[in-house]
C-alpha cells in the first residue's frame, strides 16, 4: 500500500477514534473540541492533498487540493482565535463537513459513471454528510448544545466514508 493510501487510513481512524472519545465524554470542553478538531481538519487537509498528489489523472481530483486547503485553513483559524472557537465553530465545522460531504458526492458520480459498486455507499455518506451540515446551519444554537454527539457521528462518518474511498481505490488500480 502506498505511503499517501497508508497516511488517509490513519487520518481516517483518527477521526472514527477521536469521534468516538468525543461522544463518550460529553463533559469536555468547547475549546478541547475545538483544539482536537482543528488538528484533525489540518491532519485531513494535509491527508486530501496527498490523495490529490497521488490521483492527479483521477477526474475530480482537484476537488481534493481545494479540500484540503479550506480544511487547512479553517483548522488554523480555528486554532489562532478563541473568540471563533467560541462563536463559529459549529457552523465553521458545518461548512467543513458540507465541504468533505460535496467531495464525497461528487467521486461517487464519477465512480457510478465507471460502473464502480461501491458509488452508492459513497453517495450515502456524502448525502448523510450534507444533511447533517445543513441542519447544523439551520440550528447552530441547538447544536452547540449537542456539539459533542454531532461532532463524534460526522467524524466517524467521514472516517469510514475515506477509508472506504481508499479502499476502493486500491481495489480499483
Amino acid at each position: 500500500m502506498s505511503a499517501n493510501y497508508l497516511t488517509s487510513i490513519i487520518f481516517a481512524v483518527l477521526l472514527i477514534v477521536f469521534g468516538v472519545i468525543i461522544i463518550m465524554n460529553p463533559a469536555g470542553t468547547m475549546a478541547a473540541f475545538a483544539l482536537i478538531i482543528s488538528i484533525l481538519m489540518i491532519f485531513t487537509g494535509l491527508a486530501n492533498i496527498f490523495l490529490f498528489i497521488s490521483l492527479r489523472d483521477f477526474k475530480g481530483s482537484i476537488y481534493y487540493l481545494i479540500e484540503g486547503g479550506i480544511s487547512i485553513l479553517i483548522g488554523v483559524m480555528l486554532l489562532s482565535s478563541q473568540s471563533a472557537l467560541e462563536n463559529f465553530l459549529p457552523l465553521l465545522v458545518g461548512f467543513w463537513i458540507a465541504l468533505k460531504s460535496v467531495t464525497a458526492v461528487v467521486t461517487a458520480v464519477e465512480w457510478k459513471k465507471r460502473s464502480y459498486p461501491a458509488w452508492k455507499v459513497l453517495m450515502a455518506g456524502g448525502i448523510a454528510g450534507i444533511l447533517l451540515a445543513l441542519l447544523i446551519a439551520a440550528v447552530p444554537k441547538i447544536v452547540s448544545v449537542y456539539i459533542s454527539l454531532v461532532l463524534g457521528i460526522a467524524m466517524i462518518i467521514v472516517g469510514v466514508a475515506i477509508i472506504l474511498f481508499v479502499i476502493n481505490l486500491k481495489i480499483m488500480k
